[in-house]
């Protein structure tokens, strides 16, 4: 899959489901955790997301606030579990 795949799908899900339908020029660079946009609640169910949608588990040791600052480095993230179970 690619990056760009990807990044479309957290960003489709995060206008949808996180924000319900807000358009606040949601884009890979918004800072998510910055303005609030992604709570510890939001962060279960996005994670939830990412294991389905992706077949990928993020480790304990990566849930930290810099892979989840902005979509990008979410996707960014995401692509190196995907790589690391290959």
């Amino acid at each position: 899959m690619q990056r760009t795949t990807i990044i479309e799908q957290l960003q489709r899900y995060i206008a949808q489901d996180i924000l319900r339908g807000k358009d606040i020029g949601l884009d890979e660079t918004t800072p998510l955790l910055e303005w609030g946009i992604i709570s510890s609640l939001q962060m279960i169910k996005l994670l939830n997301f990412i294991s389905q949608e992706f077949d990928v588990d993020i480790p304990p040791d990566k849930l930290i606030a810099e892979y989840f600052t902005t979509i990008s480095s979410i996707a960014s993230l995401v692509v190196e579990q995907m790589f690391a179970r290959s």
